[in-house]
């Protein structure tokens, strides 16, 4: 089968059929068969298993590859359900089948049992417990005729103690689908179990008509796919999840997130959030702490305070008028690391900037001088400044190290309230965006406007984004007409307008080496070729396109480090739900062929660290993904 792909949650194969006229078939293995995500799982060492083949000790190999393949058959050690035989992943049984098959010369092994299932299918295309009874005679699986049972339970089936472990069984008698002995004995011995022994013998008999169908399915599928090459996105593989509440342990109030970030050298994850919610019978609370990125434990809480909405604030108030569904308190709205990862600093609901160490977890900078919350926050990229914008409708631009306020830029009340800034990679200009989609460019060395790029476009359309190109050169931003337009970073001068996305862009972002740039507008992303200012790839961003149900997705667009791949915000359905409603999710693509590498159910806003080993996923949970890896050892 040419061009099988599947996804790490839940399995989606695609096959593709080369040619001209090529079409795409969706081939769906039933999801609610796989209850254990590929994703979360532990690699697995065939060391023992390997020493066993090469002494030809079958018996022990038998029951290794048993030991193996449990956690994935029965969830929970569940033996009495259905063996769950597409959790497997296709990387454990195409090094299962390689080993039994080298160490038996092609006697033994999972790929043999297929072809034979498959021949005893074929003649018994009506009944596959029929087939099932023929391929365990074909195999030596089953009791020869005047064979009695040795138990009161095997019935037609063979037992563990009844396998032949040797080279002179039959053909694909090992490795045996059954259930050990010893875990028979135990679901026999329960006292006053009144169906212990009927649950016996269907684990013994019944259990195989239901499980090699199944087994030889997905067998034939999984010994056919590519695997992903490792540290590549095709998989990726959930390594850790930050645990929100563990701040909040007697809250009742759902848990947010207000603001994130990672250091630029990819070890500390800084993250502000508070619980609150109206009606809430807990107060309301908020946090800043700092998270180890590669083990998922809390490092230091920053601060603690507070949350509440502005409408019941105190005195002096944090927002200004006409701002009460926002959350004030002590909450951090923004974060930002400097370059060298040893301080973070937060703009705080209260109108300051805070700045603390990160390795000590000490405060060491107070920023004081904002009437209103600061929204937003950026520390230049090269320097010692950091500039803040609040709702008192100011920018002001700080010496962090020292504390020294270098320049207030007083912005007009109509232009609306700045909630995000970008410096450019060399420092030297910043853009601002606001909430009436006014978007500037300033120079920094003298805090001069430089040109305002969009001009009140109101706030009936998303927030427009803008971005710097890699070498500063260029800023590119969306505009109120549905386009995307590029401006000289130095002097605002306009380079180019292209056009095609059908509604505003709510996203976009460079490539690492700033040949693309990608856009969305929360139903279709795009992939530009700058050079050639083309479309290479139109990306279709909602799965359920057609349900009555759209939520409004977020439209985020994010190139991983070594520009190989694309994260885009999607709307998705569930994989098992009995009336799926399409939630925000996120798909990875291939930026070379715009094809979907795998998917992530059930987050929100994302970033990859700077190198690339993780991808930064916020839900009801903040999550830390990896490229795949892989889970052979």
């Amino acid at each position: 089968m040419k061009g099988l792909k599947y996804f790490g949650l839940g399995l989606a194969l695609v096959a593709t059929v080369a040619g001209p006229m090529a079409a795409v078939v969706h081939a769906q293995v039933d999801p609610t068969g796989q209850r254990v995500n590929w994703a979360q799982a532990q690699a697995v060492d065939f060391g023992a298993l390997r020493s066993h083949l090469a002494a030809q000790n079958w018996q022990a190999a038998d029951a290794e590859t048993r030991r193996i393949l449990d956690p994935w058959l029965h969830p929970g050690g569940n033996i009495l359900g259905t063996p769950l035989a597409t959790n497997i992943p296709p990387e454990v049984l195409q090094t299962l089948d390689r080993l039994w098959v080298e160490a038996s010369d092609g006697r033994f092994g999972f790929s043999v049992q297929q072809k034979i299932w498959q021949e005893v299918r074929d003649q018994n295309p009506a009944d596959s417990t029929v087939a099932a009874k023929v391929f365990g005679d074909r195999v030596g699986w089953t009791r020869p005729p005047g064979v009695e049972d040795p138990t009161v339970v095997a019935g037609d089936w063979l037992t563990e103690m009844e396998i032949n472990h040797s080279l002179n069984a039959p053909v694909g008698h090992l490795p045996w689908a059954g259930v050990s002995w010893a875990q028979i004995s135990k679901l026999m011995s329960v006292e006053s179990c009144g169906s212990c022994t009927i649950d016996a013998m269907y684990v013994q008999g019944e259990r195989f008509n239901q499980y090699l169908p199944i087994l030889y399915n997905w067998v034939e599928t999984a010994l056919d796919l590519a695997l992903p090459a490792a540290g590549s996105w095709q998989q990726p593989q959930l390594a850790r999840t930050i645990d929100l509440k563990s701040l909040y342990p007697e809250s009742q109030c759902p848990i947010r997130t207000t603001a994130s970030a990672i250091s630029p050298n990819g070890a500390v994850l800084a993250i502000g959030s508070y619980s609150y919610e109206r009606g809430c019978p807990t107060p309301g609370e908020s946090a800043l702490a700092l998270w180890n990125a590669r083990r998922g434990n809390r490092i230091v809480t920053l601060h603690r305070g507070p949350a509440l909405e502005a409408l019941s604030q105190g005195t002096p108030a944090q927002e200004p008028a006409g701002q009460g569904d926002r959350i004030v308190g002590d909450v951090a709205n923004a974060v930002a690391f400097t370059s060298d990862s040893q301080y973070v600093a937060a703009g705080m609901s209260y109108g300051v900037v805070r700045l603390w160490s990160t390795t000590t977890g000490e405060q060491v900078r107070l920023l004081e001088g904002h009437r209103y919350a600061v929204r937003a926050i950026a520390i230049g990229p090269t320097g010692q400044t950091l500039a803040s914008a609040s709702a008192d409708h100011t920018i002001k631009l700080w010496n962090w190290q020292t504390g020294q306020l270098l320049q207030t830029i007083p912005l007009q009340a109509a232009d609306g309230m700045v909630h995000s800034l970008r410096f450019s990679p060399n420092g030297q200009s910043l853009v601002t965006a606001t909430d009436q989609n006014t978007l500037q460019l300033w120079d920094v060395p003298t805090g001069r406007l430089v040109r305002t790029l969009v001009n009140r476009a109101g706030n009936g359309i998303p927030p427009l984004p803008m971005a710097f190109s890699p070498d500063s050169n260029t800023l590119a931003t969306g505009d109120a007409d549905n386009s995307l337009k590029l401006w000289n970073a130095a002097t605002g001068a306009r380079q180019l307008t292209l056009t095609g996305h059908s509604a505003p862009i709510r996203h976009l972002a460079y490539s690492p080496n700033g040949e693309q740039l990608a856009t969305s507008d929360g139903t279709t992303a795009r992939l530009w070729h700058l050079p050639t200012r083309e479309t290479l790839h139109t990306l279709t961003l909602n799965q359920s396109a057609g349900h009555p149900i759209q939520p409004t997705n977020l439209g985020e667009v994010a190139f991983s480090p070594d520009g190989q791949t694309l994260a885009t915000s999607t709307l998705l359905l569930p994989l098992i739900e009995s009336e799926p409603i399409p939630r925000q999710g996120i798909t990875l693509w291939s930026v070379a062929t715009g094809q979907p590498l795998s998917q992530i159910h059930n987050v929100g806003p994302f970033q990859f660290s700077p190198y690339g080993e993780f991808l930064l996923a916020q839900g009801q949970q903040a999550q830390l993904w990896q490229p795949y890896s892989r889970l052979v050892q």
